[in-house]
C-alpha cells in the first residue's frame, strides 16, 4: 500500500518544561531544531510524543512535564492527515487528572487519543532496545500496536489490571488463594492469548522491514533476525506450571509481562555480541523499519522523531538516513547542521523558545 505522509502543521506548549509559550510551524518535510544542550529542543519534540500517545517518553508522571513556576501546562499539535487536519489539546495539571480534547471535544478514555497522530521516537537512549531489559523491548512493541489498534491498547490495559489483581493475591494471606488464582488465571489467559498473538503479528510485518533498512544502512554487510520469545507452553498451562513458584516468590513469573524480542545478528544475540555501533545501527534500522510497517498497517506514514541522532552517525550514515525518510515528515534535533543534505526548515531553539526560523 502506498502511502500518505501525515505532518504536524503547528505545535503550541504552554508551561511545558523550560517553554513559557511556544509555537512553532513546521514544513511536511524535515525540520531541524537546533540549539545546545539544555535549550529546550528535546522537550518540543516530547511535547509532539505526548500528543501522540498520551504520556511523555522520559518520565510516566504528567507533573514532571510542568514548569516548576506553574500549577498546568499546555500542549496543542495540528496534524495534517489523508481525511484532513485533526487538533489535539492536552492539559496537565498538578492538581487534577490531565484531560484530552480532540477536535476541541472532550474524551474520556486514553485510547481514543490513539491513533489520531501516529509518531515514532528515536534517541541515543534508544540503544536500550537492544542492549537493555525486556522491558524496554516490549514497550517498543506496546506503544507501536496501540497507536494502530486500539483493542490492543484496551487488551493490555486490562491485562495490566487482572496482573495487579493475582499479585496482591500472592502477597496476601488467604487461605483460598489456589481457588482465587484460578479465577484470575482464566482472565489473565483471556487477556493475555490475545496481547501475544497481536505481537506476533506485528513482528512478523515488522521484520522483513527491519532486515531491508539495516541492509541499507549497513550496505548489506550484516544480518539481522528478530523472534519473538514467550513460554513454549499455551499461557493456562504456564500458569499453572509456574503456580508453586510464584507463591513462593509472591509475584506472576510467566506471561506477556515477561516476554522478549531476541535479536539476531550474524548468527549470534545481539545483546550479548553486537558491538556499540552495530546496537545503535540495529535500533535504529528498528525505528526506520516502522515507517514502513505503520504505512503499509494505516496506509499513512507516521511522524519520525530524531533526537539526536546524527551526532551518532556517521556521514556515509547520515545520508542514507536522511534519503529513507525523504518523503517523510521528520523532526530532528542536533547542536550543529554542518553537513545536512536535504534540510528544508530550520529553527533555532534557545532558553526556551523559537528565536529564528529558516527555509
Amino acid at each position: 500500500m502506498q502511502g500518505v505522509a501525515m505532518h504536524i502543521k503547528s505545535l503550541s506548549v504552554q508551561n511545558f518544561r523550560n517553554h513559557n509559550d511556544t509555537t512553532v510551524e513546521l514544513s511536511p518535510g524535515v525540520n531541524v531544531f537546533v540549539g545546545q544542550n539544555a535549550q529546550g529542543k528535546t522537550n518540543l519534540l516530547e511535547a509532539i510524543f505526548l500528543s501522540c500517545v498520551g504520556r511523555g517518553w522520559r518520565s510516566p508522571r504528567d507533573r514532571d512535564m510542568i514548569n516548576f513556576d506553574a500549577n498546568d501546562a499546555r500542549v496543542k499539535a495540528v496534524a495534517v492527515k489523508s481525511y484532513g487536519e485533526v487538533e489535539v489539546e492536552m492539559i496537565l495539571s498538578r492538581l487534577a487528572k490531565k484531560s484530552i480534547n480532540i477536535n476541541g471535544i472532550p474524551v474520556q478514555k486514553m485510547g481514543e487519543l490513539m491513533g489520531q497522530i501516529n509518531c515514532i521516537f528515536f534517541s541515543p537512549d534508544e540503544l536500550r532496545l537492544v542492549k537493555e531489559a525486556p522491558a524496554d523491548r516490549r514497550r517498543f512493541l506496546d506503544i507501536d500496536i496501540s497507536q494502530i489498534d486500539k483493542s490492543y491498547f484496551y487488551s493490555l490495559l486490562r491485562y495490566n489490571k487482572i496482573l495487579a489483581q493475582r499479585n496482591s493475591l500472592l502477597k496476601s494471606s488467604s487461605e483460598d488463594i489456589g481457588r482465587g488464582l484460578d479465577i484470575w488465571d482464566s482472565e489473565l489467559v483471556r487477556e493475555g492469548e490475545k496481547i501475544v498473538a497481536r505481537r506476533r503479528e506485528f513482528l512478523k510485518a515488522l521484520s522483513p522491514a527491519v532486515i531491508e533498512v539495516h541492509n541499507v544502512l549497513t550496505g548489506g554487510m550484516e544480518e539481522v533476525r528478530l523472534e519473538y520469545e514467550t513460554a513454549k507452553s499455551p499461557l493456562q498451562e504456564s500458569l499453572q506450571a509456574a503456580r508453586e513458584k510464584d507463591m513462593r516468590l509472591k509475584t506472576t513469573t510467566v506471561g506477556p509481562h515477561r516476554d522478549d524480542i531476541k535479536i539476531v545478528l550474524d548468527g549470534k544475540d545481539a545483546r550479548l555480541f553486537a558491538s556499540q555501533g552495530q546496537q545503535r545501527t540495529i535500533a535504529l534500522s528498528l525505528k526506520l523499519a516502522e515507517l514502513k510497517v505503520f504505512e503499509r498497517l494505516t496506509g499513512e506514514r507516521p511522524i519520525l522523531l530524531l533526537d539526536d541522532v546524527l551526532s551518532e552517525l556517521d556521514e556515509s550514515r547520515q545520508a542514507r538516513l536522511l534519503e529513507i525518510i525523504q518523503e517523510t515528515q521528520a523532526i530532528v534535533t542536533t547542536t550543529a547542521t554542518k553537513n545536512l543534505p536535504l534540510v528544508f526548515s530550520i529553527f533555532n531553539i534557545e532558553g526556551g523558545s523559537v528565536k529564528t526560523a529558516a527555509v
